[in-house]
């Protein structure tokens, strides 16, 4: 039997329609509280909370606490097609711009790197109005994801900076005032068995042993890489996400410090 074409339209525009309003609405992926920790900054990092809106175009707007001043977002962006997150946040006192946050959201929580007073980090957030159970287990398997995949990259830069500077260099300091480079070296190496231990569910002290050791470049090379393989263990089994946070944003801000030794010795970073 052959239907009227115009009213075979006029039934499929009215199907559609009462499909579209039986549907849910979208869920707001950014609109909400988000907590969690970020560097760069002093060990171990700030415990930071977002409040955020999304205007459900681009642009997020929004306010910032846990940093020895109030903040707010004096420009933010999310591209739902990606999950690209940019902010950049300010005091509201209106100093100048503090930090810069760039990373992506995956099932309610956002991790990537913050930038700010000349020093890079890493941030981890979770919207604490979200996702069901489910979908956050998910969420922090991609957060874990992500850190392994930026430790990867920054303690490979400080392995291979350790091997770049000639042993007689390991005594080198640009000024009185701060640790020699093999002092450095053993303090990152310190930090990396600290808070990959707590990672691990082991709750330890801090401790510098390899920094107030032997820093000669012989001595150190095979505790860098014990304190590296130590790390990688954990990330590859079920790692707690704020200590691997605190432990990329820390590994992060010194590798900023090998950077300055590095150029004042007259020596190519490996990031460069």
């Amino acid at each position: 039997m052959n239907m009227n074409p115009l009213l075979v339209a006029c039934c499929t525009l009215l199907w559609t329609n009462a499909l579209a309003a039986q549907a849910p609405p979208t869920a707001d992926p950014i609109s909400g509280k988000w907590t969690g920790a970020m560097g760069p900054g002093a060990t171990p990092g700030f415990h930071v909370t977002f409040d955020l809106k999304f205007d459900g175009k681009a642009a997020v707007t929004g306010t910032l606490s846990g940093l020895p001043t109030p903040g707010e977002i004096r420009s933010g962006s999310f591209d739902p097609s990606t999950g690209a997150l940019k902010l950049e946040a300010a005091p509201t006192d209106g100093a100048p711009l503090r930090l810069v946050l760039e990373g992506t959201v995956v099932a309610g929580t956002a991790t990537g790197r913050v930038t700010g007073d000349n020093q890079v980090g890493t941030f981890i957030l979770t919207k604490s109005d979200g996702a069901p159970t489910g979908a956050q287990q998910a969420a922090t398997g991609d957060a874990v994801a992500a850190l392994r995949r930026n430790f990867a990259e920054v303690s490979g830069w400080i392995a291979r900076a350790a091997d770049l500077v000639p042993a007689d260099k390991y005594t080198y300091r640009p000024a009185p005032t701060v640790r020699t480079f093999g002092q450095l070296i053993g303090h990152i190496a310190d930090g990396l068995n600290y808070y990959c231990a707590r990672a691990g569910g082991r709750n330890v002290e801090w401790s510098d042993p390899i920094e107030k050791g032997s820093t000669d470049k012989a001595a150190l090379a095979p505790k860098l890489k014990q304190s590296i393989d130590a790390c990688n263990a954990v990330f590859g089994g079920s790692g707690q996400v704020g200590p691997l946070t605190d432990n990329v944003a820390h590994t992060s801000l010194h590798y900023g410090n090998v950077i300055t030794y590095l150029r004042t010795m007259g020596l190519t970073p490996p990031s460069s």
